[in-house]
């Protein structure tokens, strides 16, 4: 399974290799350790064990400078232990299979057709979410609940010691990826779906987009012996089943030669999702793929991604694409690969797209661009607080400190605590 896993990323990914010109040599660093021997700390990917050391040690001792975050997260998991156990068969509509494990969402941005008595065909509202999508019709807003209940409560598990927000993360893995009854089958056919249009599209894999935060969330789990080692096969199973359909669907062909943040966003996902399913060959050959194309290709020499800033929420999709690319130069670090620093001939480069944003931190007014609504800086404070850590560059701190206050109890505190 897992060699076969790595020829289709081998085939896959050169081949969707675009030819957007020379690059600079790539980068090589010092391995992160991301698959760890269990005595030594748990296995992670997007986060990072000595960071969650660190802060663990802080709460240990009192610093003030984690208790907001602490005093959060500790109340968001005392309200998720007392929150029900998710299934995608729990949903009121049945995808097209007719198997409710199936998961099925619609477009977040899709509404019924004033013109039409059934409202159909659905018409794009760029911006403008549907609540319909969030209802309990469909898997979206159960999966995104999910997902903020494993993570904050492995978390909690971890830095309390309190083994009961452990247990409840790992209870509700098993109903959402192991047990029979419930689990969810490892495709996305029916993902962002299109009433009256299609009944899934490639653009729809950003919804498991969610399950990056659930993978690290396994490793901490995994470390506190909260599942079992058969349990972490079987999960580690379900994401290579999962990695394979990405690079062999139609949806998942798609996604990948999308060429905005949705390419991105697919690259993010295969690489984590097969790292951790076993195959030490996804980080090398999804951070040669962003090199070679995503970086040429969305940033340019500005630092400007041209296909974000067409959004009606510019700002955002900047930031949430930037955030995309933080989690492949974190994957990258498994292999040796240093895509923090890498640019192209043209100085094209993650570090350029971060700068361009910085440059407005604390004045978000002058933004150039036309928004639908106001900013919401939260994303791009998260990834202020990483491109903190990744760079030795003090105007990310800078950056950082004028939100600070605004965030304080934010969970990115603890993720990425300030050396």
């Amino acid at each position: 399974m897992k060699k076969l896993l790595a020829s289709l990323l081998i085939i896959s990914l050169s081949t969707a290799t675009l030819a957007m010109g020379s690059a600079a040599q790539p980068l090589e660093m010092t391995p992160r350790q991301c698959d760890r021997p269990m005595a030594s700390g748990p296995s992670l990917f997007v986060w990072d064990a000595d960071n969650l050391a660190l802060s663990k040690s802080r709460i240990a001792s009192g610093d003030s400078s984690v208790k907001h975050a602490m005093t959060s997260l500790l109340k968001a998991s005392d309200k998720a232990m007392t929150n029900g156990r998710y299934s995608v068969t729990e949903k009121t509509k049945t995808p097209p299979s007719g198997s409710k494990h199936d998961y099925y969402s619609i477009g977040p941005y899709w509404w019924p057709n004033p013109k039409t008595e059934d409202g159909l065909p659905y018409i794009r509202k760029d911006g403008r979410t549907n609540p319909e999508r969030y209802d309990d019709s469909f898997d979206s807003d159960r999966m995104s609940n999910f997902a903020d209940d494993v993570e904050i409560l492995a978390l909690a598990g971890y830095f309390s010691g309190n083994d009961a927000y452990s247990k409840k993360a790992a209870d509700l893995l098993r109903r959402w990826f192991i047990a029979p009854d419930t689990k969810m089958n490892p495709n996305l056919n029916y993902a962002q779906a299109i009433p009256g249009k299609t009944d899934g599209r490639g653009i729809g894999i950003i919804d498991t987009y969610r399950l990056v935060r659930v993978v690290d969330s396994i490793g901490l789990l995994s470390y506190g012996k909260h599942i079992t080692p058969e349990e972490l096969v079987t999960l580690q199973d379900w994401f290579a089943a999962y990695s394979r359909w990405m690079l062999t669907s139609k949806n998942g062909k798609e996604a990948r030669s999308a060429l905005n943040n949705h390419g991105i966003y697919f690259d993010a996902q295969l690489g984590i999702f097969a790292t951790f399913s076993g195959d030490a060959s996804a980080p090398k050959f999804v951070t040669d793929g962003i090199k070679k194309s995503r970086i040429p290709g969305q940033i340019n020499k500005k630092g400007q991604l041209p296909l974000e800033l067409k959004r009606t929420r510019p700002f955002h999709y900047t930031a949430f694409t930037i955030q995309a690319l933080f989690d492949i130069a974190d994957i990258g670090e498994c292999s040796g690969q240093d895509l923090w620093n890498y640019k192209t001939f043209r100085g094209q480069g993650i570090k350029a797209a971060m700068d361009y944003q910085t440059a407005y931190a604390g004045r978000l007014s002058s933004w150039p661009y036309k928004e639908i609504r106001s900013i919401n800086p939260h994303g791009f404070y998260r990834n202020l607080r990483r491109a903190a850590q990744a760079y030795d560059d003090p105007s990310y701190v800078k950056a950082m400190r004028t939100y600070n206050d605004a965030f304080k109890d934010d969970i990115s505190v603890l993720l990425y605590p300030l050396k």
